[in-house]
């Protein structure tokens, strides 16, 4: 027995001295698994959409805008594929930042917690991080990347911290807040907010006398980095989209995600509203559907729907999160269990204070607070929401970190604990994987549902880029998947268009029409001889019905099928 103490000791003291080491080994490994047991995939259109602004697939040549994320990211991406074309830089980068983001966060667990770090970092990874680290989404890359960056404004070392190694940190910092709030603006705000919060909370615990003086001033010194990273991306973002005519569309955009964001004003009790604006009911039906190809779609039809319109705030419960949003139940379980267990380990050792304990459990109700904001504004964005409990999460946990070094007694006597706790850990981890909400499984069943609608876009886009001299207008029905890893190396499918869409009516929008010889396009330009429409299994009856109000007479032809898609056409 003597001999496995002193072995584990043994193993403990060799990952105290190589923590980053340890660190990236062990998160490789677990990213790696979870990539070959689940085939990666986008979880919704709006990354393949992304992936082909930069990749040149929209345009013909990588661009720049994205709309969603901010200039800076747009342009290192964009860059990287004019380097190479052949390579999935967007889906590459997304999975590097990732491993890097989970990297510095088991970082500083196992470096705030030498007893519990390892097992910490695992309950986490299989109750919070698996999902999305193979499900990919730009908005969760974002938050991954603005948790690094609060865990590494937390930490702090044992040991006596250098000038030079407080540089290093807060370079890292940078690094991590740069890509958080380029990828996805929001996100990165509440970042800003979330290291806000921290910052509070350590100067309570100052005032507690359960925090000093001297890491005040680094957590300050890093939120200032934070706070810095923000201004300067924002900055220059605002000063391209001035100079590059970005700024009506902006307005407009506002003014359509009311419209298509949120519950939708009833037509019948507001028909002469919908009179004023020239929108008939079928239009109005097809609108919902994101069709957008219409003279009567913009800025001002949309915002006299929208403030006639008042959104009913959402009635927030645990019942609500349990039927919505399993992933985040799941979340806050493992959240409260790690927090409660930390508390229970810190009063019985007596180690770091009751203040510095204490008030982490303050985290619970900003996390509340801040979901009530959401839900009072009428939308609950399922991924916004669990950017925003990551944030809260890490923050809470690594600052319930104690005060001074073990002793050697005190490691040796942990030894026997360490190794039932890590059990329980795993026990706990098993659940989370096996979890329908949130774990392995579900993320499995999420990619192979997939696998079919990722199939059909790719060979919608093949067929368009065989046929480079007709128009495609692709309905929703074809936008539910994208492949990560597609790459356009020759040919790109410019030609293809949504027939809507978040980036409809924006300069980009405008850069793929005259690509194909449009200066607009709406229901009168269906008739010309190189427009089609793909679908699904049958052409869309709404849109039918609306063509044939417009324009009476008119008719349609399938004129082809692919694999997963029919194509067809309007004749007067």
């Amino acid at each position: 027995m003597e001999n496995v103490k002193r072995n584990i000791l043994k193993i403990r003291a060799l990952r105290d001295s190589h923590k980053l080491l340890f660190s990236a080994v062990f998160v490789f490994a677990l990213l790696l698994l979870t990539w070959l047991l689940v085939p990666i995939i986008f979880e919704t259109n709006d990354d393949a959409f992304l992936m082909g602004c930069v990749s040149g697939g929209r345009t013909g040549k990588p661009e720049a805008n994205t709309i969603f994320s901010l200039f800076l990211w747009g342009r290192m991406a964009s860059a990287l594929y004019m380097i190479h074309a052949g390579i999935p830089w967007y889906t590459l980068s997304f999975l590097i930042l990732i491993d890097l983001s989970l990297t510095a966060v088991c970082y500083c667990c196992v470096t705030a917690f030498p007893k519990w770090g390892g097992s910490m970092f695992c309950l986490l990874y299989f109750g919070m991080f698996i999902y999305y680290s193979v499900i990919i989404q730009f908005t969760l890359v974002s938050a991954y990347c603005g948790i690094a960056a609060i865990s590494l404004m937390l930490i702090e070392k044992k040991e006596e911290c250098s000038r030079k190694d407080i540089v290093i940190k807060n370079i890292l910092i940078f690094f991590f807040m740069f890509f958080s709030v380029n990828i996805r603006s929001k996100v990165g705000y509440l970042v800003l907010g979330s290291a806000a919060a921290a910052v509070c909370f350590e100067v309570l615990r100052y005032f507690l006398k359960a925090s000093d003086r001297q890491k005040v001033k680094k957590m300050a010194l890093s939120f200032l980095v934070i706070c810095s990273t923000v201004i300067i991306s924002v900055g220059i973002h605002k000063i391209h989209e001035a100079l590059d005519d970005w700024g009506e569309f902006r307005e407009y955009h506002a003014e359509r995600a009311n419209f298509t964001d949120y519950s939708k004003l009833d037509y019948e009790s507001n028909k002469e509203l919908f009179d004023e604006i020239g929108w008939s009911e079928k239009f109005y039906v097809l609108a919902k559907g994101w069709f957008f190809m219409d003279e009567r779609i913009s800025t001002e039809s949309f915002r006299k729907i929208n403030e006639r319109n008042v959104h009913e705030p959402i009635d927030v419960g645990f019942w609500y999160l349990h039927d919505n949003f399993p992933k985040i139940e799941l979340q806050i379980k493992v959240w409260v269990v790690l927090l409660l267990f930390l508390l229970a380990d810190a009063l019985w050792h007596r180690k770091g204070g009751y203040g510095r304990n204490i008030v982490s459990f303050l985290w619970l109700f900003v996390w509340l607070a801040e979901t009530l904001y959401f839900a009072h504004g009428g939308r609950m964005m399922e991924r916004v929401v669990e950017a925003w409990t990551l944030l809260a999460v890490i923050p809470s946990i690594l600052g319930m970190a104690g005060n001074g070094l073990e002793t050697d007694r005190e490691r040796k006597e942990s030894v026997a604990v360490s190794a039932v706790v890590s059990v329980l850990a795993l026990m706990l981890c098993v659940k989370c994987v096996r979890s329908p909400y949130g774990g392995l499984g579900a993320a499995g069943s999420f990619s192979h549902g997939r696998s079919g609608a990722r199939t059909t876009q790719a060979n919608g886009e093949d067929y368009a880029m065989a046929h480079p001299e007709n128009l495609y207008i692709y309905e929703p029905s074809l936008s539910k998947g994208g492949g990560p890893w597609r790459v356009y190396p020759k040919s790109k499918p410019y030609n293809l268009i949504s027939w809507g869409g978040s980036y409809y009516n924006s300069p980009l929008y405008y850069e793929q029409l005259r690509q194909n010889g449009f200066e607009h396009i709406y229901e009168e330009d269906f008739f010309r001889e190189n427009v089609y429409f793909m679908a699904g299994k049958e052409p869309n009856e709404k849109l039918i019905d609306l063509m044939e109000e417009k324009f009476p007479g008119c008719t349609y032809e399938i004129t082809d099928e692919g694999e997963g898609f029919i194509v067809y056409k309007f004749y007067e």
